[in-house]
């Protein structure tokens, strides 16, 4: 369970930092959130081929782990005059998909509902 939550918490580590105006933690922890984002991503994707959930938690995954790219990319020291808005957006719309899988997974799950066919009272037993 901490592989999951492990990304949600740097990227609010990183938002908080943000919004205090220490873009530089900011960044740190983002570029540490990238290969914990990719290792939930990896784990997502085993757990889709083995069957243990849908095809929707992989994408999640990667969809955060490409807006942490994008938000630790746009944050680069070339870039000159502060930090774009699009940045911060980016890390606030990876901590609510993070959050919302990691909630889901929190969730119970609804049980299959399993149809058998009605045994015939009738027949003779041979």
């Amino acid at each position: 369970m901490a592989r999951r939550a492990l990304p949600a918490l740097l990227a609010l580590i990183a938002l908080l930092a943000d919004l205090s105006n220490d873009h530089g933690v900011a960044l740190a922890f983002l570029l540490a959130a990238i290969p914990a984002a990719f290792a939930l991503m990896l784990d997502c994707y085993g757990d889709a081929l083995e069957a243990r959930c849908g095809g929707i938690r992989p994408l999640v995954a990667a969809g955060g782990l490409v807006l942490l790219v994008l938000s630790a990319a746009l944050r680069s020291p070339a870039v000159v005059g502060g930090v774009p808005r699009l940045a911060v957006s980016a890390v606030v719309l990876a901590f609510l998909l993070y959050a919302g899988a990691l909630l889901a997974a929190l969730l119970p799950s609804r049980p299959l509902v399993r149809i058998t066919a009605p045994k015939d009272a009738g027949e003779p037993v041979t």
